[in-house]
């Protein structure tokens, strides 16, 4: 098996949009986005599937309840990648593992617990996204579906968990 060289000039391209946040990419003009990359010579970007709020950035026909509900209709990432793509560009995955808020509100016991019964790394009343959910649940079994919905519906450069 031959290793792929690891491109020079990446980007870890970070996006946690609550569902509060309106007009979700209804700008968004992915030859710009493109074209912006090839100028600051970029070779790769890391793109969000799922985010720490647990909403998806493609119109998954899987999981439709997760999608952001401020798209409206936007398929933004196939857009993304098939800009990035057409310009040479690597657009490797982001999947949020285990920070997941729309799962862990429906799934609470999901949540990781320490010894002290504290939720994940902070207590119950500490500021915070949310706690760490736990992979020994039937979380797992979503984070493989979800994975496996992407493998088979977009081109996959690689992921980041």
């Amino acid at each position: 098996m031959a290793v792929r060289p690891q491109p020079f000039r990446q980007i870890h391209l970070d996006f946690h949009t609550s569902e509060h946040i309106e007009g979700v990419a209804a700008h968004f003009e992915p030859d710009a986005f493109a074209d912006t990359l090839v100028r600051a010579h970029v070779q790769s970007i890391q793109l969000f599937a799922r985010c720490w709020h647990g909403h998806i950035y493609y119109q998954s026909k899987r999981f439709p309840e997760r999608v952001h509900p401020h798209l409206n209709g936007r398929d933004l990432l196939r857009e993304q990648i098939k800009a990035c793509h057409g310009r040479g560009i690597l657009a490797p995955l982001y999947v949020a593992v285990q920070v997941d808020r729309f799962t862990a509100d429906r799934h609470p016991e999901w949540v990781q617990l320490t010894p002290e019964a504290r939720l994940g790394n902070r207590g119950v009343f500490e500021p915070g996204l949310r706690p760490n959910l736990c992979l020994n649940t039937p979380f797992a079994a979503f984070l493989f579906a979800h994975v496996e919905e992407i493998l088979a519906n977009l081109p996959v450069d690689g992921f980041w968990f």
